[in-house]
């Protein structure tokens, strides 16, 4: 035993840039599985955490539709209930250019009390509520110029003025994390009302015991048939979304996973070719096969279980930046969620995964290096002609028919997912054919025109393991590297689409087209537009959903949020999104009942044709868009309109007298430069993961193939040795190795585009099976273009064994000859 861990780190010490190359690609292969596994349980700790410091022990949002009595918690399990007073108030604000103009901007006020917020985390402990005292959020009292111990008027019922004092500025936690409220006492909420009093129909329940929080939801639903009772913490959309998120993260992990497979697989070739020696060493001291075995698999378990621990040990140390820059809640202000640790088997089972694919990678060429004689060992005798294994040869077959069969069965994720990971195996393990049919067929050409070099590397090319080794290895990682590329490109798409053509865009806070309707009499304006959207609860005959709604009677040029399959809706019909079609098995001209506002106070219904399509909504993303008619929409929803579109000649005069005299009516404006400016930024940091994940693969590919064709050449030393002494100068070997190198790599790129572009096919599927709808482009002339690039930096492999050979001693090999 002690003798074959010398040996082993020996080996592993004498081969440094193969060692670091293995590690790292264990390293990486574990990064993503953490990423991967590790999300679901983070995301569900971290949303716990949110909504812990924005609504404190809530475990139940109530909201009923008439006032609830004294004694609403009578048959609930032990709980506090926080009863909370909501009034939309008006305050006093100055205009900035202008301290002498005054105008008037809305709030919520809440009222309660102050022990009971405390008791349930939603206030600090130093809030003291009543006398008047008024607590509002430091972004508010910087937004308007508010500090402590100033005066600020509330307007109550019928505009009854009311004055308080700032009693403090609160950071945007608990009660104060939307920013905008003021949060006053339960006694002086009843000062804003004319009557004196105030009625209670929203509350927060924190459920003590956990467990009991379902039995809560439903006496509470069963004592008031007509609340709206949310669960905060599981609430099924929540989930939802969270197994959207970890399945998108498996996705690319199942991409990544392929790609290190490939690679390791390669250069673990290459390891156990050159620990040959040691092989023999053990054999001849009399080490039994199964111990030389051990010997064998140990080295690469070794390696596993460092590149585990180093890629375990970056995903922690990045996680929390990860998922403060990715998962994004509230203002930049906000406190950020505590970032859970990973569970401690998720640690062990991350590495012992990774020891067991490092294990399994080299199992093959490991029981061929223990049945090889010893004698052939000890003379070095390698059989470098490649013969395709009749098993590899069956199980690819079967793949590929499975990958066929499944790829029908488009809406299915699981299958999906079958379909990409057995098409890119069974190509793997097939194209060797594909590849010795076309070095056959140079091979010809090259005899007719009377091309020796070329001939001779044709016929290398087909028939030497490196070189079928390293262009399958190539057209695999190539494929999968086309896959990132157009996915890639698709996500670009969505933002170089741009939402929006016009030169000032404004977000309108509630308010009805006439209040702004002053915006076409402004100077330098040309003409402007209200783009009419919204979120809601509706229902599609039974299937209940979270809709994104949009009012479009016919497409203005100015607004670009939707890819439609006609110019807007009919007063009677209604455009679905594809996802949702599919989904619920609609299509296109049936009835369908709509109930608008389901989970709301009144609801609508309304017997709609389907008259189209929503191909993609760039505003959100999400497969989850309907759109209706600009009548219908506002017979529903009110006019209100949510964006106010504007051309004009001079931009950013017009958004500054839209900023300053839209009270708040106008809750953000960009102009055109500096909303191309946010999507810009947006776009380059999702664009520079991908890109990275893209330089990765190939920057693996190319040290795999670089390690196939060191190993083609150790095989081969003495055959080259024979060629040069006999006819052939080295620079003509040259030559043979670069065209040969020319050959399997470009083989392996012109199939390259059109598997990639199919398993581009299978791999938007996975993404519309799990929500994350999105525009599949494909740029053919693009990809060729990517697959040239791959190719150049493909040849460059041949150096290494040019000057390898280059650098052999002749009359070495000749005498051992």
């Amino acid at each position: 035993m002690k003798l074959i861990l010398k040996h082993t780190l020996k080996n592993m010490l004498a081969h440094k840039f193969k060692t670091f190359l293995l590690i790292i690609c264990v390293a990486v292969c574990s990064f993503t599985a953490m990423l991967s596994f590790d999300m679901s349980g983070s995301l569900n700790t971290i949303i716990r955490g949110l909504y812990s410091s924005m609504m404190g022990t809530t475990d139940l949002d109530v909201t009923t539709k008439s006032p609830v009595d004294d004694d609403f918690s009578d048959g609930l399990p032990d709980s506090n209930v926080l009863p909370i007073a909501v009034m939309q108030s008006s305050f006093d604000r100055h205009i900035d250019f202008d301290i002498s103009y005054v105008n008037r901007s809305t709030l919520p006020v809440f009222g309660f009390d102050g022990e009971s917020a405390k008791n349930m985390r939603l206030l600090r402990d130093g809030v003291e509520l009543g006398n008047k005292k008024a607590y509002i959020s430091e972004s508010f009292a910087k937004e308007f110029s508010f500090k402590e111990g100033d005066t600020i008027t509330l307007h109550g019922d019928r505009d009854k003025a009311v004055d308080f004092t700032v009693a403090g500025l609160e950071k945007e936690q608990g009660i104060f994390t939307n920013g905008e409220l003021v949060v006053i006492s339960f006694e002086d909420m009843k000062e804003l009302t004319l009557s004196g009093e105030i009625e209670i129909t929203e509350l927060l329940v924190d459920i003590k015991d956990d467990s009991l929080i379902d039995e809560a939801e439903k006496v509470i639903k069963d004592k008031y048939p007509t609340a709206k009772v949310e669960n905060l913490l599981d609430s099924k959309e929540l989930q939802d979304q969270i197994k959207s998120i970890t399945r998108l993260f498996l996705i690319l992990f199942a991409v990544c996973m392929l790609l290190v497979i490939f690679v390791t697989i390669s250069v673990s070739e290459r390891m156990i070719v050159d620990k040959m020696s040691v092989v023999g060493t053990f054999r001849s001291l009399g080490v039994s096969s199964k111990m030389t075995t051990f010997a064998l698999i140990l080295e690469n378990s070794i390696y596993g279980l460092i590149g585990a621990i180093i890629g375990v040990g970056v995903y922690v140390l990045v996680k929390k930046p990860i998922f403060d820059t990715v998962f994004v809640f509230g203002t930049p202000d906000a406190i950020k969620p505590v970032i859970p640790a990973p569970k401690p088997y998720v640690y062990l089972g991350v590495i012992l995964v990774a020891i067991l694919i490092e294990c399994l990678c080299p199992i093959k060429e490991t029981i061929k290096a223990i049945k090889t004689p010893i004698r052939d060992i000890i003379f070095n005798t390698k059989d470098t002609e490649y013969r395709p294994s009749r098993l590899f040869t069956i199980i690819g077959l079967i793949l590929l028919a499975v990958s066929i069969v499944t790829f029908f069965f488009k809406d299915s994720f699981v299958l999906s997912m079958v379909c990409f990971v057995s098409f890119i195996a069974a190509v793997a393990m097939l194209f060797n054919y594909v590849e010795r049919f076309i070095a056959k067929f140079l091979s010809r050409i090259f005899a007719k025109t009377g091309k020796p070099i070329a001939h001779l590397a044709a016929i290398e090319a087909g028939s030497k393991k490196s070189s079928v080794g390293s262009s399958v290895l190539c057209l695999t990682a190539a494929a999968l590297a086309i896959v990132l590329y157009i996915f890639t490109n698709s996500l670009a798409s969505i933002y170089d689409h741009g939402l929006f053509n016009s030169d000032v865009i404004a977000q309108i806070n509630g308010c009805k087209p006439e209040i702004i309707s002053y915006v076409d009499d402004l100077e330098g304006v040309e003409r402007s537009v209200f783009h009419y959207y919204t979120s809601d609860k509706i229902k599609l005959d039974d299937h209940k959903l979270d809709a994104n709604v949009y009012g479009l009677s016919s497409v203005d040029e100015m607004i670009k949020t939707l890819d439609l399959s006609k110019d807007g809706a009919a007063d009677d019909e209604i455009l679905i999104d594809t996802v949702l079609m599919k989904k619920y098995g609609l299509n296109k001209g049936d009835e369908i009942n709509v109930t608008f506002l389901y989970d709301g106070y009144l609801p609508m219904e309304r017997n709609l044709k389907i008259g189209g399509t929503v191909d993609f909504d760039y505003l959100v993303g999400q497969g989850s868009s309907i759109v209706i008619s600009e009548k219908t929409y506002k017979e529903i929803y009110n006019d209100f309109p949510l964006f106010l579109l504007v051309k004009g000649s001079d931009a950013k005069a017009v958004k500054k007298t839209i900023q300053d005299h839209s009270a708040d009516y106008i809750s953000i404006v960009y102009t055109r430069q500096e909303y191309d400016m946010q999507v810009a930024i947006t776009k380059a940091g999702v664009k520079g993961v991908l890109n990275l994940l893209i330089l990765i693969g190939v920057a693996l590919t190319f040290i795999g193939v670089v390690s196939n064709q060191l190993i083609g050449l150790e095989g081969r030393k003495r055959e080259c040795a024979v060629m040069t002494s006999v006819a052939m100068p080295r620079s003509k070997l040259s030559k043979m190795f670069l065209i040969e190198n020319l050959i399997s790599a470009g083989a392996a790129l012109l199939f390259a585009v059109p598997v990639g572009v199919f398993m581009s096919v299978a791999f938007q599927r996975m993404l519309m099976a799990i929500g994350q709808a999105g525009p599949n482009i494909v740029p053919v002339g693009k990809c060729v273009i990517y697959a040239v690039f791959l190719y150049a930096i493909f040849t460059l492999v041949s150096l290494f064994p040019i000057r390898a050979v280059k650098k052999m001693d002749l009359v070495s090999q000749l005498k051992y000859e």
